[in-house]
């Protein structure tokens, strides 16, 4: 029986997998213990590659993906198996995915010690007439139980690797599966009004980073947008200055040391380089302010590659040439001028007139924003 063993040489970290990793300790509360099941290896076609993952408890998925279908459905039966015993899982199979599917062929590799606790198993699933998924191949899934503190320990894990640039290894027996973790895009909303809001909201199912600044707190309210979504009331351009975008004197000046002392967390820096910066609050002024700052970070900040992909202003074409009058009167080249996008939103053509996707509706708008962000190229390896 061929053996589809996990790469043995680091691979990019799956999108997915790796938002679910950075959120892990919120979903696994104490005395709520729940199953991770990563792709482990596989051969031939399947709908995920190595390193996607879903966290599930009781035969629920709670978060993530390993591709759906009937593999998805028999992972779930099986992790419940894992978490309490066969009983369980018998009394699962009712309830979990589609009751007319076939039986699975799935094969029990092994079971060995985890190496952050409890008992892994990797499980053998061939995708052919059993599962009905034609995808012809075969897939092996590694379960790992977490509790709390398990969940923690991964996180920690992972945030590490990010931090330091190496690689996540996961082990189980005489194998393991070893992870690059990515830059992963942002999208910063300087702005809460209703556009942002709707974009925030289009943006949610990506495996991207979505923060949303805004000075007035009635509109900076958490409760108008998704729970993933990071929401800070305070003034944009101090929230620049903390994160050191406004150069090194702005980040130890009194007003960024007080937002940064507070009592709310503030959301930490992203890596410029993967960074779309959307302006659009409810001051023209401030527009400009922040756009020359967002344009001149390569400048104020001691970081390779550290120019925004991309810094997009709101606004009509008027508004936008001038502001970019009032940027060249402020002393900015041309080329950096020419980075700015204005008006924001997928063109229906080559054009530089050709007409926007969409209205003039905040849903609409936010399509068409969120058809352009996704037609960027990806964040360069940090």
């Amino acid at each position: 029986m061929t053996r589809p063993l996990p790469p043995a040489a680091p691979i990019s970290m799956d999108a997915e997998g790796q938002r679910l990793l950075q959120r892990l300790a919120d979903l696994v509360p104490l005395r709520q213990p729940a199953v991770l099941v990563t792709v482990w290896g596989v051969e031939g076609s399947a709908p995920r590659g190595p390193g996607a993952r879903m966290l599930c408890r009781g035969g629920r998925l709670l978060a993530g993906t390993i591709g759906g279908g009937h593999l998805e459905d028999q992972a779930l039966r099986d992790a419940v198996e894992l978490e309490a015993g066969p009983a369980a899982a018998a009394d699962s199979h009712a309830e979990v995915g589609d009751a007319d599917a076939p039986p699975s062929e799935a094969t029990l590799v092994e079971e060995s010690a985890g190496a952050r606790g409890g008992v892994a198993r990797v499980i053998r699933y061939p995708l052919g007439p059993q599962l009905a998924q034609c995808c012809g191949g075969v897939v092996r899934l590694h379960f790992q139980p977490v509790d709390a503190a398990a969940a923690g320990r991964l996180q920690t894990e992972f945030e590490t690797a990010v931090q330091t640039g190496a690689t996540l290894r996961t082990g189980f027996a005489d194998e393991s599966l070893y992870e690059q973790p990515q830059a992963v895009p942002t999208v910063l909303l300087c702005g809460a009004g209703h556009v942002a809001t709707a974009l925030a909201r289009v943006l949610q199912p990506l495996p991207w980073r979505v923060i949303v600044v805004d000075a007035r707190p009635e509109w900076a309210d958490r409760a108008r947008f998704a729970p993933a979504v990071e929401v800070i009331a305070t003034e944009p351009l101090r929230l620049l200055a903390a994160w050191g975008w406004l150069g090194p004197a702005a980040a130890v000046s009194h007003a960024a040391q007080r937002l940064l002392d507070g009592s709310r967390p503030v959301p930490a820096a992203p890596w410029a380089a993967a960074t779309r910066a959307i302006v659009m609050t409810h001051d023209h002024a401030l527009d400009r302010e922040l756009v020359d700052a967002l344009l001149r970070v390569p400048d104020r900040i001691e970081a390779p590659r550290a120019a925004l992909p991309y810094v997009g202003l709101i606004g009509s074409p008027s508004k936008a040439a001038a502001t970019r009058h009032r940027l060249r009167q402020g002393g900015l080249a041309a080329a950096v001028i020419d980075r700015l996008v204005s008006p924001i939103g997928l063109r229906l053509g080559s054009a530089a007139d050709a007409p926007l996707l969409g209205g003039k509706l905040p849903g609409e708008i936010a399509i068409g924003v969120a058809a352009q962000l996704l037609a960027l190229p990806g964040p360069p390896t940090p």
